[in-house]
């Protein structure tokens, strides 16, 4: 097979595989979103924490 026949027979796959995919709904797309934005923002929170704690123990001991 040519690397033209196997370009045009890969493309043919992709585009078979491609109708496949099924994408979600406006509000699964709007609820996954949030939940990152929210994770996020916990996980930041939790992270200055440690360091605010951290930093206050250092001070402590030098």
């Amino acid at each position: 097979m040519s690397r033209i026949g196997g370009a045009q027979k890969f493309m043919r796959e992709v585009q078979v595989e491609a109708k496949k995919v099924v994408w979600p709904e406006r509000k699964e797309t709007t609820q996954a979103t949030l939940m990152v934005f929210v994770m996020v923002i916990l996980i930041a929170l939790f992270l200055y924490g440690v360091d605010s704690l951290l930093s206050w123990l250092v001070q402590k001991v030098i």
